[in-house]
């Protein structure tokens, strides 16, 4: 534990409010303690920006659940009207395709049907007829672009015979096949004599009516065969590819014949989607319109934006006005504060209002403060006073002190003198025995007197700083020696350590620095049972000045002292426990002494102790270097 004395300087309060806050240590502190009208702005922001975002949230809430009702309709008519087209355009198809298979069979030339339908087969798309025998031998074939068309797989053949779809007149088509570079739709027809009329419907209709429907950013139709692949998507790698959708759970719906809306990933598009589906009956076909679920959010936050900067000026506007009528309000207590601060540095004239008519809470505080200016007023007057009596008491205590002892001084003096002539004389061996008691104890005596007339003027500030120069390490040395002898003496060990740089002339009060010194070693020794006493001194100078610190320390190994103790063992007359009065001899004024002189130097003291192991004393003395002759009061 550490203890330090430094010179008390008085400052008024309101120099000690302004050093409180400017205090590094409270910085910290200082940045969590806001002031009241910005506690009121900030708490006026933050409850009305929160009342805000939780209006906001419930108003995004019902907007987009309205928005997914409004998809929903929207999505649902969509795809529906986009089936009804492509239901149309396959009975459409299969009306002209059924027409062309009966003209071929009642025609005599099937080269002329084929022409003669020529220009309904390019109106809804057909690139091409054949007439097949029951063997699926190509009696005779028609192509529209130039070019003769593979036959599709078997399979797909013998699909097309053994179909019968009443809606469209007999015809049937296949689900989407590849023959060579182009996509088709094979229409077939039964023909008499097992034959099988057979058309390439190419898809240019169905990817047309698809690219006619796109809304939002993302927002399109999706068409697919009967089996689940793609016919016409917006994403050409998947339209190209024909990529079996029938995994996707809306595909299976509208595969089982469903029609309605759903919510699912689409892989493609890598968003979650929202989308109408239906089928066409018909063909076979399935159609849906989807859109990403997070078009609907955005375009309701979108909608939103102009409500929030709404919501944040308005927030803005009524804390500036929370702190403008914040400032109205603390303006009495900052006058009341500034008034407080006068009333502490002892101003009772201080200018309060006849009447305060801020609030009734301003007008009590004014009103008490009236009353407490008056009662502090009247106790100071009681307590200048009776302060005044007792600085008198105190000084006729301490001019009575000096007095007495130096009164007794002188016949102390004698009494050892006497006592020390008459032990020399004394043939008797007792007798020379208590002569020498006698002799010890009047010493003792004198040594006490001594110790009361220090303190007595000490006390009384009869003392003056007297300056010399002198050879630091020199002087030092010769304290040392001194005391090295004393603890010698007392069977104990002395150190001592003059540090680099102190074999120069300093300036200050030699002899109430060696009294501090000297002291404290004569502490050390009488407290220090067994172990060493050790003296460290060293200069520490400050480049470019004339100003350096004498750095003093005073370390044994003695009984030590407890630290509930240290912050009281320089007060007058303070002794640790009243065992040691009786074990070591002294008043306990020898520390409050030395402090006094220290503080009258412009110094500061430092203790630190352990009971059992010892004490140490750190003193720092500033000093000039160089020489002077004088004193000061």
């Amino acid at each position: 534990m550490t203890m330090t004395f430094a010179p008390d300087n008085s400052t008024s309060a309101s120099t000690r409010f302004a050093e409180f806050f400017a205090d590094n240590n409270i910085e910290k502190p200082r940045k969590l303690i806001w002031s009241l009208s910005t506690k009121v702005f900030v708490l006026l922001l933050a409850a009305i920006l929160s009342f805000g975002a939780g209006l906001q949230y419930w108003n995004h809430k019902m907007l987009y659940e309205n928005e997914v009702r409004l998809a929903d309709d929207k999505h649902l008519v969509t795809a529906s009207y986009l089936a009804l087209s492509l239901s149309r355009y396959s009975r459409d198809v299969s009306l002209a395709f059924s027409h062309w298979a009966n003209s071929i069979t009642n025609a005599d030339t099937t080269s002329a049907a084929f022409y003669d339908h020529t220009y309904v087969a390019k109106s809804m798309d057909i690139d091409g007829f054949a007439i097949l025998s029951r063997n699926n031998t190509v009696e005779s074939s028609y192509s529209l672009i130039g070019q003769d068309i593979a036959l599709p797989d078997e399979a797909i053949l013998e699909e097309l015979r053994i179909g019968n779809n009443d809606r469209l007149h007999g015809v049937q088509i296949s689900d989407l096949q590849r023959i060579g570079d182009t996509r088709y739709f094979i229409l077939g027809f039964n023909l008499d004599n097992d034959r099988l009329a057979i058309g390439y419907l190419n898809i240019n209709y169905i990817k047309h009516v698809q690219k006619q429907i796109a809304f939002g950013e993302l927002g399109h139709a999706a068409i697919f065969d009967a089996s689940g692949r793609a016919v016409a998507h917006p994403v050409p790698a998947v339209e190209e590819n024909m990529m079996d959708a029938s995994g996707l759970s809306i595909v299976a719906r509208m595969m089982n014949g469903e029609t309605g809306v759903d919510q699912f990933f689409s892989p493609p598009m890598n968003a979650d989607m929202i989308a109408g589906f239906t089928y066409v009956p018909e063909a076979g076909w399935l159609v849906m319109v989807p859109q990403p679920i997070q078009e609907l959010s955005d375009s309701v936050a979108a909608s939103l934006r102009s409500t929030n900067l709404f919501i944040l000026g308005v927030s803005i506007v009524l804390a500036l006005l929370g702190w403008v009528l914040t400032q109205v309000l603390v303006r009495p207590i900052h006058r009341f504060t500034a008034a407080s601060l006068e009333i502490a540095d002892g101003n009772f004239a201080v200018d309060l209002p006849d009447q305060e008519n801020s609030s009734r809470e301003m007008w009590r505080l004014n009103e008490a403060l009236k009353i407490m200016v008056d009662q502090v007023s009247k106790s100071k007057n009681h307590l200048q006073a009776a302060l005044e009596i007792e600085a008198y008491e105190n000084k006729r205590k301490s001019e009575f002190l000096i007095i007495a002892s130096h009164e007794l001084r002188s016949p102390l003096s004698g009494v050892v003198g006497m006592l020390s002539a008459c032990s020399e004389q004394a043939e008797d061996k007792d007798m020379a025995t208590y002569l020498d008691v006698a002799t010890r104890s009047a010493k003792q005596l004198n040594y006490i007197v001594d110790e009361l007339i220090h303190f007595a003027e000490e006390e009384a500030d009869n003392t003056q700083t007297n300056l010399e120069s002198f050879n630091a390490e020199h002087e030092f040395s010769q304290l040392a020696a001194i005391y090295g002898q004393q603890t010698k003496a007392g069977g104990l060990e002395f150190h001592y350590a003059a540090q680099p740089g102190l074999d120069q002339d300093v300036v200050t009060d030699r002899n109430k620095v060696f009294q501090i010194v000297g002291n404290l070693l004569e502490n050390s020794i009488k407290y220090t049972n067994s172990g060493s006493v050790s003296l460290d001194v060293a200069l520490e100078t400050q480049s470019g000045t004339n100003d350096s610190w004498l750095k003093i320390r005073v370390k044994d190994t003695g009984i030590g002292i407890d630290a509930v103790d240290l912050d009281k063992i320089f007060e007058p007359f303070y002794q640790v426990d009243s065992s040691y009065s009786r074990s070591y001899n002294g008043l306990g004024i020898g520390l409050s002494i030395a402090k006094s002189m220290l503080i009258r130097l412009g110094g500061h003291i430092e203790c630190k102790s352990e009971v059992g192991k010892g004490t140490e004393f750190q003193l720092r003395v500033p000093v000039q270097t160089g020489s002077s002759d004088g004193h000061t009061p």
